[in-house]
């Protein structure tokens, strides 16, 4: 059987979406091959997707730099794909399976790429003047690409992304770094300081010390952009335990598959806690959980007040007990051996 290739988005968050799609691709085509490409710092999670043969890599540019596309389509070309999704619409994408010579290049013209793109969603014309309350969300956009357009049969729920860290490689990465599965660990997500999606350093150090104060380990993860962040926790609260000098996202998987519960914010490592299944407590912006959360069961987000305008980020209204009392429930739900 011929192999069939996803050209996903580049962002992590974004990526672990993609997997959505993917897994309508395979129900289609039960049995084929399926591979991606994504960007070098989202690729990792790939070997954690099920369904999933292999990840293509692409620098994420702004630039065309047509050398290197030509060179990643005479390599493709090699494995003789049956078709190309698009869940990326743009022309820098498409490039790339146009020049493989992939016979079927599935996905949206939204840069008005007809011919490049030779197979058009049903009604891509209403996704394409869409906007505001009328524009569907990332996860609804990959999944219309994935089913050309056709509404799913009625009653049908959309998969959601899923992560899988296997039961050896937990044992490992636990046996590793000398980790006691019994005692409960909070994995903190906190963003650097400066984004306004993020939740006030303070905050989370008085929610770190709650749970210290019970007992439990608490984990910052992340990558350079939390490392500010960790530090200043860390300085007050030495028992914290730094992650966010990891080397890779697959890594960063096994530490919040070996959390108890995941605290964070609106960002790709939401996004993946989400898929690996643990329960997740997430503080958002007003209004923005809906088009830009993940969507997943055991999340649990929270918002400003209602009454706050619309296209407010900021989540300094989210106070310390509404996040206390989200983890206590999410823990008595999903880990009440622990609450």
């Amino acid at each position: 059987m011929r192999p069939i290739l996803v050209f996903c988005l580049p962002a992590i968050g974004d990526f672990v979406r993609c997997h959505s799609a993917i897994q309508i691709i395979a129900g289609k085509f039960p049995g084929q091959p399926i591979d991606v490409i994504t960007s070098p710092i989202a690729a990792p999670l790939a070997g954690l997707m099920p369904h999933v043969r292999k990840a293509w890599i692409m620098e994420r540019r702004w630039t065309l730099r047509l050398g290197e596309r030509v060179r990643l389509a005479r390599e493709l070309r090699k494995e003789n794909y049956q078709a190309a999704y698009l869940l990326t619409s743009s022309t820098k994408a498409a490039l790339v399976p146009w020049l493989a010579g992939i016979p079927e290049r599935i996905g949206y013209p939204r840069e008005l790429q007809f011919g490049i793109v030779n197979h058009l969603p049903a009604h891509w014309w209403r996704e394409m003047v869409a906007f505001g309350p009328r524009k569907t969300r990332l996860f609804e956009q990959v999944c219309a690409i994935a089913f050309k357009g056709e509404k799913p049969a009625e009653g049908t729920k959309l998969p959601a992304p899923r992560l899988l860290v296997s039961a050896d490689a937990l044992a490992n990465w636990r046996l590793r770094h000398g980790v006691d599965p019994a005692r409960p660990v909070l994995a903190l997500y906190t963003s650097e300081v400066a984004d306004t999606r993020s939740w006030p350093v303070d905050r989370f150090l008085s929610v770190a010390r709650e749970r210290v104060g019970r007992g439990w380990s608490v984990w910052l993860v992340g990558g350079p952009r939390e490392r500010d962040t960790a530090a200043q926790i860390r300085a007050q609260l030495p028992e914290a335990v730094d992650f966010t000098s990891t080397p890779d996202i697959a890594e960063a998987m096994c530490q919040v598959a070996a959390s108890t519960v995941f605290l964070g914010v609106d960002g790709g490592i939401s996004h993946s806690a989400a898929a690996v299944g643990v329960p997740c407590v997430l503080v958002f912006g007003s209004n923005r959980s809906y088009p830009h959360g993940p969507v997943n069961e055991q999340v649990t987000f929270l918002e400003p007040p209602i009454s706050e305008p619309s296209w407010v980020e900021d989540t300094r209204a989210i106070s310390e007990e509404r996040v206390l009392d989200a983890l206590a429930a999410a823990v008595g739900k999903y880990a009440p051996h622990f609450a």
